[in-house]
């Protein structure tokens, strides 16, 4: 009896291995109590989607796992309902054990822009599927292509590390099968994999327009960008760029835990009227890279504490201003900075504080 084809067979090896690792460590961290035996896998109705789906709910069945798609209808096309209805009635057809539609408000006006806004909405509605079915984790289709294009408008933003490494295969209850482990893109499954999948599952699949719209970055560069290069440099373009990510991201991880391992060393009493306050002497002697670090995640839990959340509209500039009253203070004044807040450095402290007349909280 002959096995199922390559690419299916790789599909599965994946998702098992994400599976099993997931389910370690729930053994090993977690105590288990109620958490069922679901999984809850986030589905478009496009192809990464449906062929994640198809072989989530197989390799699921065989680990004693139930399989529920999640379609998040954000209402921000003409027709997305009769979309998500579709994508609905696949899934069943595929073997989740169940499938519905989520509906969400996106807020338009939110720092980052449309698709971040969707993409927040969708998360914290997944996320909230989760928890109400006590589900073991909440898998995403995104592959390496979709790694490749991150990494690439991480490059033309002149992001920092943490961009360029890219879309995380896991993250805490989040799990991307199909971005594969580690540096061997071998284990990765590219876009022509999961439109095949969906053609051996024989499932038509969704093609969103969105991905047309040549206004967006993303869009322009998987379209222009990236088809130049391939010519320019080679196929191999795209394993490169995901390469690329994988190699930055155990570097980036190490740094951001060792800046929060010293952010919680560092904390001090300050006045009532301090957000935050930290060690500013101590803080002068960390590191470069850990100092910076610890001063974006001050900077960001100030202003989610006063109410502004700044995580989109913190810059370079901002983190560089708070670090010059750090290591080169000569006695200016407090710096501005996203989320209505300022920084300022008091008494052998650097505080952060609401800027004056501009508190968010009460």
């Amino acid at each position: 009896m002959s096995g199922p084809p390559p690419v299916v067979a790789r599909a599965r090896t994946a998702v098992r291995a994400a599976l099993t690792a997931r389910l370690e460590l729930l053994a090993d961290r977690t105590d288990p109590t109620g958490m069922s035996p679901r999984l809850v896998v986030g589905l478009s109705g496009g192809a990464d989607s449906l062929a994640l789906l198809a072989t989530t709910a197989w390799v699921g069945r065989r680990m004693g796992l139930e399989t529920e798609a999640v379609v998040v209808d954000h209402g921000l096309q003409e027709g997305s309902g009769a979309v998500a209805e579709r994508a609905v009635a696949t899934a069943e057809r595929l073997g989740a054990a169940r499938a519905r539609v989520h509906r969400v408000d996106v807020d338009l006006t939110a720092p980052g822009g449309r698709e971040n806004a969707a993409r927040h909405a969708r998360h914290a509605a997944l996320d909230a599927v989760r928890e109400e079915r006590g589900a073991l984790a909440i898998l995403l289709g995104h592959t390496l292509d979709d790694q490749a294009e991150q990494v690439l408008m991480g490059l033309a933003r002149g992001a920092g590390p943490r961009a360029l490494a890219g879309i995380p295969a896991v993250r805490g209850p989040i799990l991307r099968p199909f971005l594969g482990t580690g540096c061997d893109e071998t284990t990765a499954l590219r876009r022509a994999d999961t439109e095949q999948i969906c053609r051996l599952h024989d499932v038509s699949w969704w093609d969103d327009p969105m991905n047309e719209d040549r206004s967006l970055l993303r869009v322009r560069v998987r379209r222009e960008v990236l088809p130049v290069l391939r010519e320019a440099l080679g196929e191999q373009i795209d394993e490169n760029l995901a390469r690329s990510a994988d190699l930055v991201r155990p570097d980036v991880d190490h740094l951001d835990a060792e800046a929060r391992q010293a952010m919680s060393a560092l904390r001090r009493s300050g006045d009532d009227e301090d957000l935050l306050a930290l060690d500013v002497h101590a803080l002068a002697a960390l590191a470069p890279p850990v100092r910076t670090r610890v001063l974006r995640d001050a900077a960001r839990e100030a202003a989610a504490a006063n109410g502004t959340p700044g995580d989109k509209s913190l810059l370079r500039r901002h983190v560089l201003a708070a670090d010059a009253l750090v290591v080169t203070w000569h006695g200016q004044g407090a710096a501005p900075l996203p989320g209505r807040i300022e920084v300022a450095r008091r008494d052998g402290l650097l505080v952060w504080r609401a800027s004056a007349g501009r508190s968010g909280r009460g």
